[in-house]
Formats: C-alpha cells, structure tokens, sequence
C-alpha cells in the first residue's frame, strides 16, 4: 500500500476468493463505470483469475462468470457515468440486473453534486462449513474503470465470529443509504446482518481504522464530512489529483493548522489553474511527465496517460499519523468549506487509520517515494485547459438529460427482428446552443434528440438498456459522451438472456468445451479462452483414450458435488434453451443427474 513502485492496481488480486472459499455476494459503488472493466472483474470474482491480457469478447468463460454473478453482485454508480465501449458486446446484457444508477442529491443541487464513493464488500462462503464466513472490504481511490492512473487501495479482511465482532457501524448505515429498492433490500439487509458480526483484521502498520462519511444534509439525514483532523498538525501530506484552494477550503485550513512541513501532490494541470501564489508555504509536486508520457515513451500499443488519482491525506500529530483514504478528492463538493459553515455536496467514503509517525508518517511516505521519480517539483505555467466538468451550464445539460426517465419499448416483428422506441419525459430542456445526440449500443445509428426515437431490424440481443448519448456545446467546443440506463416498459430481460446463451453457446465443439471446463477443479483462464474454438479434442466418452466428459462427471460426483451440480444445471438450460446437442449427451447427463438426485 505505501509503495508506488508496484504495477498498477490489478482488481484480479483483490477480488479473488480465498483458498476454499466462493462468493457468496458482493455489493460495490463506484463514480465512473466502464462496462468491459465489470465484465473482466467477474472473472476474478468466480474463476479466481486476474484482469491481464486480452479478456474482450463473447466468451465462454466470460459468460460462465457473468451467468455466476447474477443475484450476488450489486455495483452503485453515478447515474449517467456509465463510459460508451469501442465494441458492442452481448455479454452487457448480464450487467443490467446487477446494476444501480445513484444520485447524491435530487433537485437543482443535483448537477454538482457526485456519488463518489470507492468500495467493494464481498462476503465469501467456504466449501467447508466447519470454518467462518470470510468477508474483505476494499476502500479505494480509484473507480471501477481501466483508468491506468496513480491510484491508492486498502484492503482489509475478516471473520463472522460469535464474540468480538469489530465492525464499524457507519458501514452498516452507508449500506442502507444506498437505497430503498425492495429488490435490493434483501441483499443489503444481508450484507448487514453479516456485519454486525465480523471481527476485522487490522490493517498492516496501522493500529486503528474506522469509517467515514460524507453526505450533503437532505431531509433524511444531517450533513456529515468525511475527515476526523483534529488539533494542531505537526507535518501534512496531500495527495490530490483536483483541489479547490480558496480561502475557505479545507485545504487552507489545514495548512493553516500545520506548524512544519505541508506537501501537496496533485496533477500538473490542477496545480497550474490554482496558481502558485494561492499555494505558498507548500512543497507543490507533480507527476513526473516521464510517467505521464511513459506507455506513448515507450511505444506501448494504444499508449495511455498515468497521472495521478489517488485521493489521501497524511497528517504527523501527537496522535500519530493520522491517514484519511478513499474516494474524497481536497475540494469543496467533498469536504465542504468549513470556515463558512458549508457542508458538503458529494457522496463520499473515507477509511482513517492511525499508526505509527516512523513507520508511516508523512516523511516516511516521501522519503520512499523520493527513491522513484515519480513525483518531482512542479513547474507553474500559465496554460489552462478547458472540461466539460467544470462548465456551469454543461453539468446542469448532463443533469438534466440523467434525470429525465427514459423508457425502451421492443417489440418483435416479421423474421424475428425487433423495433426499438425510446421515450424520454420530461424531454431534457437544454441551454441554447447545446444538442444532444442519441445511439444505440450495438451500431453507429446517432440520432437527435426527440421525445420519441426509433430504430429498426434489431436482434434481442442488440437491445440493449444502455443508451449512448453524445452532448456538445458549440457555445464552448465542448462535448461528452456516456451511456444511461433506461428501463423496459416490459421484461425482456429473461428472453434476452436466453439468447445471449443461445448464441454464445453456439456450436457442438463450444458446448462440450463448456460442461468439460465447469468440471475441471483446475480449469484456468486460459483453458477457458482456448474454449470458444480452434481444435478442441473434446472427447464425450474418452473413447480416443485421453479422457474425456464421462471421466470428468465421474471425478465431479465422486469428488466435487458442486462441480457436477454446475453442470448439471447448465444442461438442463440447454434443453431449455433448444441449443442442439450432440448424440450421446443427453443420456450422459440424465444418467448422472439420476445419481445426483438420489445422493440428496
């Protein structure tokens, strides 16, 4: 955790159940959202593999995953940041169960307020049930994206105990403040009756951890800032990469309460548009543009900036050092402005933790950094850069089209295709000189914004709820493109499953690749990728002497119930599903689905 010579944050290890272990049910938020990066989580999440190398497409250990996750994962995000993928895939279907599109504040207020929080709670189950329920908490700075930026975690993990449950209640109460949904309730209750009963290990180098919260004050709760500094402060480190420094931000008040050293690390661009005379009596680091530039340097495919994102304060107090981590970036919208009494905007999650002034202290921190390169004095210069972000009237546009209720009616007609009508009411009122654009996800069909829109000749497994959606200002030269997710005036969502199924599973060699893989204890991520094709010699019988799907079922029953309860289900969905299947199986499978039943 304090060290930034590591590579980049790989969610694979994060995420991946302990030895003996299987998710149980996993609850995340996040601000931004990239729907490929949630595809690729759910691998770690149920085959135990990482995020590393080419994992896009319609694959079948994609789908396994994706097909695992349903009912056991819900993701939190900012209602409109869901990002546009380059290429459409079927597999998005499986996502829109799992997620919910959140606001931190209704009403006008709304356009500059975010749900920032940064977390993963993932309850695991273990195959033996002598020992405990396994739950990890991940606080994190980052979003669940592929942003490949300087971004900081922590992770702890615990027990469900009987005695000596140490559990944060403010993390019960940022649960339930996720939402009143019914068919979210029963799985945020759940989560929550498993916490008021887990002993949390401490986290390495630190002796004490806690949550906090920050909420805008609505007329459910009272406001609440996510930062517990109090007294004089010996030494301060920032680390930031958006910074507001007026002269009523928290930032000046801390530096106002620091007696020594004040370092503040933010990106080159924020720094510039603060100003150096705002920041005197700071030490101002930056990243190194070696390391901003470094994939483009270095001639990587598809070369990435990695500036800063990480979001942390150190402070040297007689305490000891005091750290505050997660997802508040030193501005305004997240910490409020204190010496005018104005509470914050944002939704937000803080993890602080106290340990030692020589072991993690702020000098500490930047004497190893100091070792990399990474950050170097910044250099002030006059260049400003221009974000839709931080325009007024382009927040209030983005508000306003993310809070219009947007509905997709599908009906299917001759050859079996579908049209598609999407409605939006109220229809968004924008400021004069904007225009909206509206797509699909499946193919480049842009349209202008009406209250009615329609498309032709779909597959249901082009209909989609994620709705591109292009915004430009001419006024500014400004523009964004994001996804919303609209709602279905009636369920699909069972018959587009089964099609994704159907079509992914499309052929003999796929199918038996498939029930073969659910039953290999050691199927990994690249057994599951040369799946999907190219010259499988999967065997029904093992005839040809190697073994084959008859041996394997056998191990499974003798050895791995589960295993063979997976496949089992799986076939019975293929039946379902009237996916063909090859002379031979079917008897197989009815066979050893007799046995099953009789083992119960």
């Amino acid at each position: 955790m304090l060290s930034v010579t590591s590579d980049r944050l790989d969610y694979g290890e994060l995420l991946q159940a302990p030895a003996g272990y299987k998710l149980n049910l996993g609850i995340a938020t996040t601000f931004s959202l990239d729907l490929e990066t949630l595809v690729a989580a759910s691998l770690a999440l149920n085959l135990s593999e990482t995020l590393e190398d080419d994992i896009s497409g319609e694959r079948l250990a994609l789908l396994e995953s994706l097909d695992q996750l349903q009912g056991r994962l819900l993701v939190f995000y900012q209602d409109g940041n869901v990002k546009v993928p380059k290429n459409f895939n079927r597999l998005f279907t499986l996502l829109e169960p799992l997620l919910v599109p959140s606001v931190a504040l209704e009403g006008p207020k709304g356009a500059f307020a975010s749900f920032h929080p940064k977390i993963w709670l993932l309850r695991f189950t273990p195959q033996d049930s002598n020992k405990p329920v396994h739950l990890r908490l991940l606080v994190l700075s980052r979003n669940l994206t592929f942003d490949r930026s300087w971004d900081i975690a922590v992770a702890i993990d615990g027990q469900v105990v009987k005695r000596g449950a140490n559990s944060d209640p403010k993390l019960v109460d940022f649960l339930r403040s996720l939402g009143d949904v019914e068919k979210h309730v029963e799985s945020i209750e759940s989560m929550c009756e498993t916490l008021d009963a887990v002993k949390w290990d401490e986290p390495m180098a630190f002796n004490e951890f806690s949550i906090l919260l920050g909420l805008a004050p609505t007329s459910k709760n009272a406001a609440m800032t996510p930062i517990d500094l109090k007294g004089e402060i010996d030494e301060l480190l920032v680390v930031s990469p958006f910074v507001d420094a007026d002269e009523s931000s928290l930032l000046r008040e801390l530096g106002a309460r620091t007696k020594g050293r004040k370092t503040l690390i933010s990106r080159a661009d924020t720094l510039d548009a603060i100003g150096e005379v705002a920041l005197v009596g700071w030490d101002v680091k930056s990243v190194s543009e070696l390391v901003v530039d470094g994939e483009e340097r270095l001639h990587q495919n598809q070369p990435a900036q990695q500036d800063l994102h990480a979001k942390l304060i150190v402070a040297k107090t007689a305490e000891g050092a005091v750290w505050h981590v997660g997802s508040a970036n030193m501005t305004n919208a997240a910490f409020g402005q204190p010496s005018k009494g104005v509470p914050p905007r944002n939704r937000e999650l803080m993890m602080r933790l106290v340990g030692s002034n020589s072991k993690v202290g702020p000098q500490k921190l930047l004497d190893e950094w100091a070792k990399t390169g990474v950050f170097e004095k910044h250099a002030f210069s006059d260049r400003k850069s221009a974000s839709a972000d931080a325009n007024p009237d382009f927040r209030r546009a983005v508000y306003a089209l993310t809070s219009a209720s947007w509905s997709i009616h599908a009906e299917q007609g001759v050859e079996g295709h579908y049209s598609v009508e999407l409605t939006a009411s109220p229809l968004p009122k924008l400021p004069a000189g904007y225009r909206v654009k509206v797509g699909l996800l499946c193919r480049q069909a842009w349209k202008e914004l009406a209250s009615k829109l329609r498309w032709e000749k779909l597959k249901l497994t082009d209909v989609s709820a994620f709705v591109p959606i292009e915004i430009i200002s001419d006024v500014d030269k400004l523009s964004k493109t994001f996804a919303i997710q609209a709602s279905f005036s009636a369920d699909l969502m069972d018959a587009r499953k089964r099609a994704v199924f159907r079509e992914t599973v499309d052929s003999s060699e796929k199918l038996l690749n498939y029930l073969t893989l659910l039953l290999d204890a050691g199927a990994s991520k690249s057994k599951w990728f040369r799946a999907d094709g190219g010259g499988s010699d999967v065997d029904i019988f093992g005839l040809g002497g190697a073994g084959g799907l008859y041996e394997q079922l056998l191990r499974a029953a003798a050895r791995a119930p589960d295993r063979l309860g997976r496949a089992l289900r799986v076939f019975q969905r293929l039946e379902e599903e009237d996916v063909p299947i090859p002379p031979g199986l079917e008897e197989l499978f009815k066979g050893f689905a007799m046995y099953a039943e009789v083992q119960k």
